[in-house]
């Protein structure tokens, strides 16, 4: 298999991770996915979690509590149809983190499958923390454009 250039995105972590899926991706026969400014709030809220929570609780910080949720604020607040959630941390600082983070989902099956799905858009957030550990949330949707939405039918309301 021959390997592609990865774009540097638009030079932030998030940005870099996006176009190392997107390139992924595009060798899979996939679609690129867009960012989306409301995925994009919700998976930097849930990397900053992860982060603030490190060493709080037995479970450890590289949880995906509360997918339910953004998946339902998703559906409902941004007319999103199925969503799926990548989670991964590595204590390497700077853009090396990125082809670590990329990879641990590459050899994760459930992460492997949502990196490869049928998706239009993609929100990315990392949280770095102080001693440089880094943390990322990767959301991947659809945009439910169909006239019957949630929203929409409970507008109607």
């Amino acid at each position: 298999m021959s390997s592609q250039p990865v774009s540097k995105g638009d030079g932030t972590l998030a940005g870099s991770i996006h176009a190392h899926v997107n390139s992924f991706r595009s060798s899979m026969g996939r679609k690129e996915v867009r960012r989306h400014a409301g995925l994009d709030k919700m998976a930097q809220q849930h990397s900053d979690y992860m982060r603030a929570s490190r060493g709080k609780s037995s479970g450890g910080s590289l949880t995906h509590f509360g997918f339910e949720e953004r998946a339902m604020m998703a559906q409902r607040m941004m007319s999103m149809g199925e969503v799926a959630e990548n989670i991964a941390t590595c204590s390497r600082q700077g853009n090396n983190a990125v082809p670590v983070l990329v990879n641990a989902w590459k050899n994760s099956t459930g992460h492997m499958k949502n990196m490869k799905g049928q998706w239009d858009v993609t929100g990315i957030g990392v949280s770095v923390d102080s001693d440089g550990t880094v943390f990322a949330t990767q959301i991947f949707a659809n945009e439910d454009n169909s006239h019957m939405t949630m929203s929409h039918r409970m507008r109607q309301f």
